[in-house]
């Protein structure tokens, strides 16, 4: 394994199995829908990608760090841009609007898979239409997306802990202490 080069036909045909890779030839990984959703989701709930990747059967050490970086941080961009149309909306809001979106997206697939089998309508759930793009406070969360949302915002509290002990770091550097005369 090199880690982001050329792929061999080995590793292609083993990442051709996994049901994260849609597609893959010598030098390009066309990852999954779902898994580009479950990953989004995940990262911006705080996960690190590479766990992500690796619990997928993508190790870094075959994948490469800078091109699960690059698929990530481009997945994520998507997302924002799919549920806010800009960059206003801060990632608890995102994750609960993508959660929204993946739920009502499995719902569909359930219907679908249900009208194909033959059961009745009335057996299926239905989320309202009004529910895309809506607000979502955190009172109408399910336990699970609260836990992520939860989960992110104290990773975000953790980030700004260190960013705010580093500033205070600097300040304290750059002011030159009072000298006390006896």
């Amino acid at each position: 394994m090199r880690g982001g080069g050329v792929f061999s036909d080995e590793e292609i045909q083993l990442l051709r199995e996994l049901p994260a890779v849609a597609n893959v030839t010598h030098n390009r990984i066309t990852y999954s829908d779902a898994f580009k959703q479950v990953c989004t989701i995940r990262y911006l709930a705080g996960e690190s990608p590479t766990k992500i990747f690796r619990e997928a059967g993508l190790p870094p050490e075959l994948v490469g760090y800078k091109r699960i970086e690059r698929s990530v941080a481009r997945w994520k961009a998507a997302a924002i841009k799919s549920v806010s149309g800009n960059d206003r909306l801060d990632d608890s809001e995102i994750i609960a609007q993508l959660v929204e979106r993946y739920k009502r997206t499995l719902v569909t697939k359930r219907n679908l898979d249900n009208m194909a089998s033959g059961v009745p309508d009335s057996s299926v759930p239905v989320m309202s239409e009004g529910a895309v793009g809506a607000h979502v406070s955190i009172s109408a969360l399910d336990g699970d997306t609260a836990g992520i949302i939860i989960k992110q915002q104290a990773r975000r509290i953790d980030e700004l802990e260190r960013a705010n002990a580093s500033l205070l770091d600097k300040l304290n550097k750059a002011i030159p202490s009072p000298t006390v005369d006896n």
